[in-house]
């Protein structure tokens, strides 16, 4: 897990993403690389969602702060309270849902009137590893999906991802 860190960085972009008071959520956070580094950055909650137990399980392992909470639950349906969520992070996942569209429904129900959308994904090209590129979403493919909502900024996450900042649309 810790080799990651040579291709994808958090502390590169997260801190000026991320603000102390935020909530956050990971949707699909896997085995939890970026559930340590959202700890640290927020004195509020960080819910990392994922419905393999065994992610949550390794994540568990890894992360030990008080204020994240682990939730093994489906990216579409989750318990978070509606309108309670600062930032979603997409890290590496929205491309693996099987349904983008609910997904898409419950990030908007989670998130606050001013709430936004961090993307992390892989660019859509052959990088020599990560998905298969048929798999990967570019930044035209998020654009679509998250209509309600408009793209704030751009970053690079790495020479092999690119990153997203959407809000929503007023």
């Amino acid at each position: 897990m810790h080799s990651r860190k040579k291709v994808e960085d958090p502390w590169k972009f997260l801190p000026s993403l991320i603000s102390k008071e935020d909530v956050v959520a990971e949707l699909g956070c896997g085995p939890g690389y970026y559930c340590g580094y959202l700890a640290k950055l927020t004195t509020n909650t960080v819910y990392c969602v994922d419905n393999e137990r065994d992610y949550i399980e390794e994540a568990k392992r890894h992360v030990n702060f008080s204020n994240v909470v682990f939730l093994v639950e489906d990216a579409g349906r989750t318990s978070i309270p509606s309108s309670s969520v600062d930032k979603v992070l997409l890290a590496n996942s929205f491309h693996d849902f099987r349904d983008k569209q609910r997904v898409y429904e419950e990030i908007k129900r989670i998130l606050k009137d001013d709430g936004k959308v961090i993307v992390v994904d892989w660019k859509k090209e052959n990088t020599g590893f990560g998905p298969p590129v048929f798999v990967r979403m570019g930044k035209e493919d998020y654009l679509r999906v998250f209509k309600d909502f408009k793209l704030e900024t751009e970053f690079e996450p790495s020479p092999y991802h690119f990153g997203l900042v959407l809000i929503r649309k007023r």
